[in-house]
C-alpha cells in the first residue's frame, strides 16, 4: 500500500514547499510559463518563416505553370508547322516537282527586281510578300538564287494556308509568320510592304539569324525578344522555330507575342514587395512583375542587391527548382522545362519576418485558448476535405482525358495512350492510325444550324465506337476531325477497317431533334459522308505521334482533294 501511494506524498510535499515559499514558487512558475512562451514563441516564428517561404514557392509554382503552359500549346503548333515546312521542303526539291510553274509563280518570279513583289493566292490565306532583289541585297544573312527562291515560293504556298488557322484558333497568337532566307514573308496578320524592310532588318540582326547553320541545326524552339518597332507597340516575344534543309538553315516559323500580357500577368499576380522575373537560358530579362517594362542585356541575376552563394545561372538550371537566403534577401526559383526559362522571386527578408511578426499574435492566442479545440477541429475537417479532394481529383482526372461533347477521348488522352502502346509494343507490332473528317460539314451547320451539327458529332461518335474494335482507341481530334488508333493492325487491316466506317456511316442517317435544327432545314434526315487518311507507325516511319497524325492528315487531305468519301493510305494521291 505504501508504494501505491508514494507519487501522492511527492505531491503533498511539493504543496507544503510551494505554501512555505510563496514567491520563490510565483516566480518559478512565472519563469517556467515564461521560458516556455519563448519556446512556443521561437518555434511559432520560425515555423511561420517557413510558411511564409513555403507558400511563396507554391505561388511561383503556380505561376510557373501558368506561363509553361501557354507555351507548351504554343511550342507543340509551332513544331507541327516547322515539321510540316521540312516535309514541303524535302518535296519541292524533287526535280519534278520543282521544275513545275504554274502562271501564278512565273509572274512572282518575273516581278522579283520591284521593291515588293508577292506570289498572289486566295484571299483567305496570308498573303505572300517578298523584297526585291536589290533592297534584300543589303540586309546580312538574306541571299537569294532562282532555285532556291522557287522552292521557297512552292514552300509558302502551303503555309499562307495553315498560319491563319494558327492564328485564329490561339487567342494569345499575335501573329504568326514565316520568314525565309531568300526574303520571303509569309505572315497573319499581314505585314504592310513598307515593314517588310525593317522586319527583315529586325530578325537579322537577332542571334538566332546571326548563327551559323551548324550553331542552330540542334534547335528545337527558341525564345527571344525584340523591340517590335515594326511588328506593334512595345517589347515582342518570339518563338522561332528554325527551317532546315540538307543542312542549311532554310527560314524560320515565328510565333509572335506582345510582352506585355506576359507582363500584365506577373504584375496581377505577384505580391508588390516581391521582384519576379522570368529570365532566358543567359539571364536575359523576358518579363517581371514591374510596372515598367525596360530591356536590358546581360544577366538580370547581377542587379539583385546581394549575390547569395550558388545563385548563378548554369547553377538554378541545374538544379531546376529551390530556394536561397542569407540574412538580408530570399530567392526562390522554378524551371519553366516546356518553355526553357527560370522563373525567379527576389525577397527581402525584412518582407518575410515582418509577415511572421504580424501574424503573431492571433496565431498565439489562437495556441492558448483553443489549441485542443483546433486540434480536434483541424483533424476532422482535413479528413473530410482529403476525402473528398480525392474524388474531386479522380473526377477531374478522368474529365481531363475525355472530349465533353463526344464522351470520346480527347487528344491529351490520344498522346497518352499512344506512348503506352509503343513502349509495349517496341517496335515489334505494327500500330495504325486512322484520321477521320466529315465532308463539308460547315454546309450541315448553315443548313441545319450548328445545335444539329452537334448532334451530327455525337451521332458520328456513337458510330465510330460501334464499328470499331474493342481495342481501338476513338478520339476526337478537333472540330469534325477524328482520329483512331488501332494497335496490332498492319496497313492493309488498317484500310478494312477504315472501308467499315466510311460505308457504315455512309449508310447512317442522323435524326436530330426538330428542337436543334433551323426552321429553314431542308429535311429531318442529314446523311454524311467521311474521308479518311490512313498511316503505320513503322511502315511509314514514323518516329513519333505528331510525324504519324501529319502523314495521315497528309493523305486525309489527299481523299478530300480527289472526291471525298473515300479511304487515301498511301502517298500515290499526295503529290
Amino acid at each position: 500500500m505504501h508504494n501505491r501511494f508514494r507519487p501522492f506524498w511527492g505531491f503533498r510535499t511539493f504543496l507544503r514547499l510551494a505554501i512555505a515559499h510563496p514567491r520563490q514558487t510565483v516566480f518559478v512558475c512565472f519563469a517556467v510559463v515564461f521560458a516556455i512562451t519563448l519556446v512556443l514563441a521561437g518555434r511559432q516564428y520560425w515555423l511561420g518563416r517557413e510558411r511564409q517561404v513555403n507558400d511563396r514557392q507554391h505561388h511561383l509554382h503556380l505561376q510557373a505553370l501558368v506561363i509553361d503552359a501557354a507555351f507548351h500549346g504554343a511550342k507543340q503548333r509551332l513544331r507541327f508547322l516547322r515539321d510540316s515546312a521540312e516535309h514541303i521542303l524535302a518535296d519541292v526539291q524533287n526535280d519534278s516537282v520543282s521544275a513545275t510553274i504554274d502562271e501564278a509563280l512565273k509572274n512572282a518570279l518575273q516581278a522579283r527586281q520591284m521593291p515588293t513583289w508577292g506570289l498572289q493566292g486566295p484571299l483567305a490565306n496570308a498573303p505572300i510578300r517578298a523584297l526585291g532583289d536589290q533592297p534584300l541585297a543589303s540586309i546580312p544573312g538574306f541571299s537569294r538564287d532562282a532555285r532556291t527562291l522557287k522552292q521557297d515560293l512552292m514552300l509558302s504556298r502551303v503555309l499562307s494556308q495553315l498560319l491563319p488557322a494558327q492564328y485564329q484558333t490561339s487567342p494569345d497568337l499575335a501573329r504568326a509568320a514565316f520568314i525565309s532566307t531568300t526574303g520571303v514573308v509569309v505572315a497573319y496578320p499581314p505585314i504592310a510592304d513598307d515593314k517588310l524592310e525593317p522586319v527583315l532588318n529586325e530578325f537579322s540582326a537577332t542571334w538566332l539569324a546571326q548563327a551559323r547553320a551548324g550553331q542552330v541545326a540542334d534547335f528545337d524552339v527558341a525564345f527571344l525578344t525584340i523591340e517590335a518597332r515594326h511588328l506593334a507597340t512595345g517589347p515582342y516575344l518570339m518563338l522561332i522555330s528554325p527551317v532546315m534543309s540538307t543542312g542549311a538553315v532554310r527560314g524560320a516559323i515565328v510565333f509572335g507575342f506582345p510582352q506585355e500580357r506576359l507582363q500584365s500577368y506577373l504584375i496581377a499576380s505577384s505580391l508588390p514587395e516581391e521582384r519576379h522575373a522570368l529570365l532566358d537560358a543567359r539571364g536575359t530579362l523576358i518579363a517581371s512583375n514591374e510596372e515598367t517594362f525596360i530591356k536590358q542585356d546581360g544577366n538580370w541575376l547581377t542587379t539583385l542587391p546581394a549575390q547569395l552563394p550558388g545563385l548563378t545561372l548554369p547553377g538554378l538550371f541545374q538544379t531546376k527548382v529551390g530556394a536561397l537566403h542569407d540574412a538580408d534577401d530570399y530567392v526562390l526559383y522554378r524551371e519553366l522545362p516546356e518553355a526553357g526559362l527560370m522563373l525567379v522571386d527576389h525577397i527581402p527578408a525584412d518582407t518575410i519576418r515582418w509577415r511572421v511578426i504580424s501574424q503573431f499574435s492571433t496565431a498565439f492566442v489562437c495556441i492558448w485558448i483553443s489549441l485542443g479545440l483546433l486540434l480536434v477541429m483541424t483533424l476532422f475537417i482535413v479528413d473530410l476535405l482529403l476525402t473528398r479532394q480525392m474524388a474531386l481529383n479522380a473526377q477531374l482526372r478522368e474529365l481531363g482525358l475525355v472530349d465533353t461533347l463526344t464522351q470520346l477521348a480527347n487528344r491529351r488522352r490520344l498522346q497518352m495512350d499512344f506512348k503506352g502502346m509503343v513502349r509495349r509494343f517496341g517496335g515489334e507490332h505494327p500500330i495504325a492510325l486512322l484520321m477521320l473528317d466529315i465532308d463539308k460539314f460547315k454546309n450541315i451547320n448553315d443548313n441545319w444550324g450548328h445545335s444539329a451539327g452537334d448532334e451530327v458529332l455525337k451521332h458520328l461518335a456513337t458510330l465510330c465506337r460501334a464499328l470499331v474494335r474493342p481495342q481501338d482507341l476513338v478520339a476526337r481530334y478537333g472540330g469534325e476531325e477524328f482520329c483512331f488508333v488501332l494497335p496490332d493492325t498492319t496497313s492493309v487491316k488498317a484500310v478494312e477497317i477504315a472501308e467499315k466506317l466510311r460505308l457504315g456511316i455512309e449508310q447512317s442517317v442522323c435524326l436530330p431533334d426538330a428542337a436543334t435544327m433551323l426552321t429553314s432545314a431542308p429535311s429531318r434526315e442529314i446523311w454524311l459522308t467521311v474521308s479518311i487518311g490512313v498511316a503505320e507507325f513503322n511502315a511509314d516511319g514514323a518516329a513519333n505521334l505528331e510525324e504519324l497524325i501529319a502523314k495521315a492528315d497528309r493523305r486525309l487531305y489527299a481523299a478530300k482533294q480527289n472526291g471525298r468519301n473515300r479511304v487515301v493510305a498511301d502517298d500515290a494521291l499526295t503529290m
